[in-house]
């Protein structure tokens, strides 16, 4: 079998997984396609991938089990959350919030409240304390912009108006930081339950894990598709490029997580999510040319303390 489960160290497993997690963030602003088509070109790159290398007799007795149809709504809804939480937020932003999940997993599995949790909640606060001083910097930059334009010709006003139109309607919308936030809080909540419903599944297949956690997403998303007469969209050129893109991101990525969520334990298997957070901040600044500020760092950090100090289990 493929990334044979024998031969492969669930640590190095975790962190290679984390690192191709981390290029979500960038993949889902890149990729000009709807929220809905992105989730069934992931949905069905993840079958794809999966069907080749499943146990088929385990999938047959467990495709119905209740604890296989809840992992699969569960991470349906988890796909959504992560996606409107991406769209909405800065990559590096994105990635550290989301990896609050560990400390949920934590919470979760019994660990009552400690004052580590505070850390969390500072690190939040300063992500939204820089998100409130970047827009007051951008609304000075843009007042001040539109006093230059108030001095020019009126000919030079006309170009400058299309120049805005232009940048302003260029099909994306406008990202909104407390929806992201949201929305990424619960993608983590979601991650976390992920991990328990893949340690009560048990299979030594971990392919067998990936495609009960993704079929009946993957149905219900094709039947909305041709209720709504949307189907002809997947025709499109880079439909192919995000199936592609999930099918090897997605498909080996999560491979290795569930590989490592079902070997190693809640105390090891939290802390290796900080090596996500470096590499989405630095994916960020190469291919979004994000930038860094004291307060996603100092948020950033207070997370990785936060997973670092957590109580353990």
């Amino acid at each position: 079998m493929v990334f044979g489960s024998a031969t492969l160290n669930p640590a190095v497993a975790m962190l290679m997984s984390e690192s191709l997690l981390s290029l979500y963030p960038i993949f889902v602003k890149k990729i000009d396609l709807s929220l809905i088509h992105q989730v069934w070109a992931r949905l069905l790159a993840y079958i794809a991938m999966a069907s080749i290398f499943v146990d088929w007799s385990f999938i047959g007795s467990a495709l119905f089990s209740p604890d296989a149809m809840l992992l699969a709504a569960i991470n349906l809804s988890h796909i959504f959350f992560s996606y409107e939480g991406f769209r909405n937020l800065d990559s590096g932003v994105s990635f550290a919030i989301f990896n609050t999940y560990p400390l949920m997993i934590l919470l979760i599995a019994g660990v009552v409240w400690n004052n580590v949790y505070l850390l969390v909640l500072l690190g939040l606060a300063l992500f939204v304390i820089g998100e409130a001083n970047a827009t007051q910097s951008a609304n000075a930059t843009d007042k001040a912009r539109s006093g230059v334009t108030q001095s020019a010709t009126p000919s030079d006003k006309t170009d400058k108006a299309n120049e805005t139109t232009t940048q302003i309607e260029d099909g994306s919308e406008k990202p909104n930081f407390i929806y992201g936030v949201a929305m990424i809080l619960l993608a983590a909540l979601t991650e976390a339950l992920i991990y328990f419903m893949i340690r009560r599944i048990k299979t030594g297949n971990h392919w067998n894990h990936v495609f009960l956690s993704y079929l009946f997403g993957f149905i219900a998303i094709t039947g909305y598709l041709f209720r709504t007469f949307d189907f002809a969209s997947i025709l499109k050129p880079r439909m192919g490029l995000a199936i592609g893109l999930n099918g090897f991101l997605g498909s080996v990525a999560y491979f290795l997580r569930f590989f490592a969520a079902s070997n190693l334990s809640a105390s090891i298997f939290a802390p290796l999510a900080y090596f996500g957070m470096v590499m989405s901040y630095v994916y960020g600044m190469v291919f979004n040319q994000e930038m860094l500020s004291w307060e996603k760092v100092g948020g950033t950090l207070c997370i990785l303390v936060a997973n670092y100090m957590r109580p353990k289990t």
